[in-house]
């Protein structure tokens, strides 16, 4: 008799832990599921049905970080700065090792159209802790190059952007034209911010 309790019990307690792991996989199936539709969404540029998607997802798991780092981007990118820095700031503080955290939020306060919400200290921080964590990360070396041309160091901006330029160049990335674009209107730019600023010290 002890020995069909003693199984009974057993198969109840497999069957309850059995209903627990299902349950448990529901939220994270139901996560995967809304990533993926967001993902769509963002890749056809329906950027406030993606916004509504990954917000969603928050509800279901509210420190789920790649849904976190999409909201974050979309508020940059439709210009909610505030918004956008809130997201931004709280990430950095939950992963301060995450170089891609660390370089959003520099790129936010490098580029954002807002002067409320640009800082070039701050930028210029950021993206010297992501470099430190990331030292051959093109994105990196693009931000910090945008954070010295905005903090007014034309010189160092521009070393920063050639030594990217060397580092796409020196390895197997694929680089599209559009990135190749970009590189050469920094370069550019960084040469004409240098330029101007000795013929002013000239006029001096």
């Amino acid at each position: 008799m002890k020995k069909y309790i003693l199984l009974i019990t057993f198969a109840a307690a497999a069957w309850g832990n059995a209903q627990n792991n299902a349950t448990a996989t529901v939220p994270d199936e139901r996560i995967e599921m809304l990533q993926r539709i967001g993902d769509i969404y963002f890749q056809d540029g329906d950027i406030e049905n993606a916004l509504e998607t990954y917000q969603r997802i928050l509800v279901i798991d509210p420190d789920n970080k790649p849904a976190r780092s999409l909201i974050g981007l979309i508020y940059f990118n439709t210009s909610r700065y505030k918004d956008a820095v809130e997201n931004m700031v709280a990430l950095v503080e939950d992963y301060p090792e995450d170089f891609q955290t660390l370089n959003n939020l520099a790129w936010v306060y490098a580029t954002s159209k807002d002067n409320a919400y640009r800082n070039a200290e701050k930028a210029l921080e950021l993206a010297q802790q992501a470099l430190v964590l990331a030292p051959y990360d093109h994105h990196v070396w693009s931000t910090l190059s945008e954070a010295y041309y905005v903090a007014g160091e034309y010189e160092k901006a521009n070393r920063s952007i050639l030594h990217l330029v060397n580092l796409a160049t020196s390895s197997d990335a694929k680089i599209t034209e559009a990135t190749v674009q970009t590189y050469n209107n920094q370069i550019q730019k960084c040469r004409r911010a240098i330029e101007a600023e000795a013929l002013l010290r000239e006029d001096q």
